[in-house]
């Protein structure tokens, strides 16, 4: 089936060279979520922090 659908196109699709090659996007999506998993982990620690400490 493939020889048949390359066989009927007529030359190779040609992609911008500012296309986004997906390594960026990937990198971008990490960076994020080790940077909100962080924030999350500081505000739970903050919580029992809080709830230790003795209240006057």
């Amino acid at each position: 089936m493939l020889s048949v659908l390359t066989a009927h196109v007529p030359a190779p699709a040609d992609e911008p060279q500012d296309r986004d090659p997906g390594f960026l996007t990937l990198a971008f999506t990490v960076v994020r979520a080790l940077r909100r998993e962080g924030r999350n982990a500081f505000e739970r620690r903050c919580a029992r922090a809080a709830e230790t400490l003795p209240h006057a």
